[in-house]
């Protein structure tokens, strides 16, 4: 499997559809932001007051895991499917706290007696493949614990593509900030 968080499911009713929202991303933000990466809203918001969000810290909570960038109009840059950094734009971020994703395990596999643990992330920003910028963001094996900060849970273990069981696995946001009573950042 390719890097990047992949949507698997959703343990709440129906599908994604009212679930993705849109966000934008700031001409200060420095990072390239690609579907599949985690992203946390960043306490501001762009001139039309739309919350604003960047790369997830490794171990904090997300918001969500985006689904799409919006084209960009400015340059017609239509076939681009990342957000260039340092450039004014949005996208679609799915906020389903119930939301299941395949992942790919970095310093793994994860072991079964790890399943219903938490773990952090392992955040990398993309980088070009070809014309293309694939999201590389894992779920971290080390550091999994039952610490309920950690901003993923693990819920099940997958094969890879060799056959290794826990190299790839099925994993819900954790600490959330779309959560009822989460803390602001």
């Amino acid at each position: 499997m390719s890097g990047g968080f992949k949507l698997a499911n959703t343990d709440s009713q129906g599908d994604v559809t009212g679930k993705q929202k849109t966000f934008a991303v700031l001409v200060a933000t420095t990072e390239v932001i690609t579907p599949g990466d985690l992203v946390r809203i960043a306490g501001t918001a762009n001139a039309q007051g739309v919350a604003d969000v960047a790369i997830a810290p490794t171990s904090t909570a997300s918001t969500g895991v985006v689904m799409s960038v919006d084209p960009t109009i400015s340059g017609e840059s239509l076939s681009t499917t990342h957000h260039v950094s340092g450039t004014l734009g949005t996208i679609k971020v799915n906020v389903d706290p119930n939301a299941t994703y395949i992942v790919d395990v970095a310093n793994g596999p994860l072991l079964i007696t790890e399943v219903g643990l938490n773990a952090p992330a392992d955040v990398t920003e993309a980088t070009a493949l070809g014309g293309l910028f694939p999201s590389v963001m894992k779920v971290n094996r080390t550091g999994a614990a039952t610490t309920s900060t950690l901003p993923l849970h693990i819920v099940a273990l997958l094969e890879d593509d060799a056959g290794v069981l826990g190299n790839v696995a099925i994993v819900r946001l954790n600490a959330t900030t779309v959560a009822p009573g989460a803390t602001g950042v």
